[in-house]
């Protein structure tokens, strides 16, 4: 079970994981580990005359509990942060109780007119909540009595400077707004809907801005930064630190935060992930630690600072398995940019997409894609790369977990491959049935099918190429194929199993030969079953040779690495060698393990799993 391991002596007690709560006093009541970001909190509560920020970030990365952390300080209550960098003495920063405003949209209704009443009422609540005694909210600028009757309430009778017969004004009211972007998000397929929604936030944010002068401090979030909305045009004092070095681990967990604040609970977790050969056995905590990385590192907004997940992380300790927490936790956005451009996908796919720029996105008609997935959490700064004084920003993938995000989304979204209306997944379903019945020629047929489609959409023909594609196909129902998987003595280059399995399938993929994209085979329509691709010319010779090559390649790297040793206690695996020509042509076979002997049977016979 989660949470059960015992410390020996002399090791700190194993704190509670929190993996649902965003709740600052939830984390302190039950003794729960928190990642210390105070120092960097105290540092943006310091930036006196700057007063209003803005953080991009991706969902479930950290915003609400930063914004929860940030309004426990601005309320004045040193005592829970005595162990906290803030709280010590010579921290810099001096505790004064502020009222504090917060708000988050992240369940707002994306229809204008729900939209429009829930922010009024939520006005409304704010107001009652501090007990001010003005009108009802009537219109969305009314934000500005709160502020004003806030600043007023919380306001010493004399301020210094004056004048008689003028009401004191003081800059002592904190604004926190969280996922401001959420309503706008949630309808980007109906610019109509959005742009109600724009206008009535444009409205809100200008009022804002006229408040400056009694607002101490102000930080709003979301994932995007959607400037050609007009959502910052009143507020053109707005710093943005999406992209500040100084701020890039304000949100999720650098390595040293991870080794420092979870020893304990990567240490409990070891035994059960060895136990079940998720790990190698007796595997340390730096394996641990390897894999954790491979999974929910990487994420960077600097080109430098690597980041973890924060959500995965403390799911993956909690439950002691690694899953995909952050795909699982909630809708989609990414599907909506992969209708239209493949070669970005494959290029991300491959880490080699280029970005001359990650401005904020301009209006939701004319998305930038790249900057789009970039602040969606779909891709991160690999390196920057400057040349002639200008800059380029090389993305990339962050980590597994996205991989499968990434071949999930593509898969169920409208294809932009010629010759594949709707989905990949509706088209290539058959191609799992097949898989799991190990029938290597009708997988060999559905994928050469795949390949033609894809030839003049993904322009690159190599072996990471034909990997993205596979993983796509073995994603398209949901089941678990897992990309560059660590297994034996290297890394596979995909794992898969499925509820109607009764095997682990390890999978590697060669490149036999390369041809030309003017050359590949056009399709328009999927073959029907049994029937000869359309296209494809007797294979020669040479290419036949080429692709029983390639077979033998792959099936003595699994054996020379030891791919399949883990799964060992787990009853039947089976290898999945796969080659192919160019565009034109694929080979599989798939064979059995002898564990005795330790050696790779002949081809096993089509069958039903």
């Amino acid at each position: 079970m989660a949470n059960s391991y015992t410390p020996v002596t002399g090791e700190e007690p194993l704190k509670r994981l929190l993996p649902d709560s965003a709740d600052f006093q939830d984390f302190i009541s039950s003794n729960a580990v928190l990642v210390d970001k105070t120092d960097l909190i105290r540092d943006l509560l310091n930036s006196s005359p700057i007063r209003t920020f803005f953080l991009s970030r991706p969902r479930r990365f950290g915003k609400t509990l930063l914004l929860d952390t940030i309004q426990n300080i601005a309320q004045g209550d040193r005592k829970p942060f005595s162990s906290f960098h803030i709280g010590k003495e010579g921290s810099g920063y001096v505790w004064e109780p502020y009222p504090v405003i917060r708000m988050s949209f992240s369940r707002f209704e994306s229809n204008p007119k729900i939209f429009r009443g829930k922010l009024l009422s939520t006005l409304d609540d704010i107001a009652m909540s501090h007990n001010l005694d003005i009108p009802p909210a009537r219109t969305v600028s009314d934000i500005d009595a709160i502020i004003s009757a806030l600043s007023k309430k919380h306001s010493p009778a004399v301020l210094p400077n004056t004048l008689p017969g003028i009401e004191p004004v003081s800059a002592n009211v904190v604004l926190l707004i969280d996922e401001y972007d959420f309503p706008l998000l949630n309808c980007l397929d109906n610019p109509g809907k959005a742009e109600k929604i724009r206008s009535m936030l444009r409205v809100f944010y200008s009022t804002i801005k006229d408040c400056r002068k009694k607002l101490r401090f102000t930080f709003i979030t979301g994932i995007t930064k959607l400037s050609g909305l007009s959502m910052f045009s009143g507020m053109n004092s707005v710093v943005d630190i999406s992209m500040d070095p100084h701020y890039s681990s304000i949100c999720g967990f650098t390595d040293e935060e991870i080794s420092s604040n979870f020893h304990c609970h990567i240490l409990a977790a070891l035994p059960q992930l060895s136990g079940n050969n998720t790990l190698p056995q007796n595997s340390t905590d730096q394996t641990f630690m390897d894999e954790l990385k491979f999974w929910y590192d990487g994420y960077s907004w600097d080109g430098k600072i690597k980041i973890y997940n924060p959500f995965s992380i403390i799911n993956c300790l909690w439950k002691q398995k690694f899953d995909h927490y952050w795909y699982n936790s909630g809708t989609s956005i990414a599907s909506f940019k992969f209708r239209c451009n493949t070669k970005i996908y494959n290029d991300l796919f491959i880490n080699n997409l280029r970005a001359r720029s990650l401005d904020p996105i301009g209006d939701l008609t004319g998305l930038n894609t790249e900057s789009f997935l970039f602040q969606a959490g779909y891709a991160t700064i690999d390196r920057i790369e400057i040349k002639f004084r200008i800059m380029d920003y090389i993305l990339k993938c962050p980590n597994n977990e996205i991989a499968y995000a990434l071949a999930k989304d593509f898969g169920q979204s409208e294809s932009p491959f010629p010759g594949i209306k709707g989905a990949i997944s509706e088209q290539y379903t058959a191609f799992i049935e097949a898989f799991e019945a190990s029938d290597a020629d009708e997988c060999a047929r559905l994928f050469s099918s795949l390949l033609g489609k894809a030839a003049l959409a993904l322009h690159n023909p190599n072996e990471y190429t034909y990997q993205f594609l596979l993983f796509t196909l073995l994603n398209v129902r949901g089941y678990s194929a897992r990309l560059e998987q660590y297994v034996g003595e290297g890394r596979a280059d995909i794992l898969y199993s499925s509820p109607a399995s009764r095997f682990q399938i390890v999978i590697e993929i060669k490149r036999a030969a390369a041809v030309s994209t003017d050359d590949a085979p056009a399709f328009h329509e999927s073959p029907s079953p049994g029937s000869v691709l359309p296209g494809f010319p007797e294979l020669s010779e040479p290419v036949r040779q080429s692709l029983e090559d390639g077979i033998a390649e792959a099936a003595s790297q699994v054996l020379a690495r030891n791919y399949v040793r883990p799964f060992y206690l787990e009853g039947e695996t089976r290898v999945c060698a796969v080659a192919v020509h160019g565009w034109g042509h694929s080979m599989f076979r798939f064979f059995k393990v002898d564990w005795k002997s330790r050696t790779i049977q002949m081809p096993v016979p089509k069958e039903t799993p």
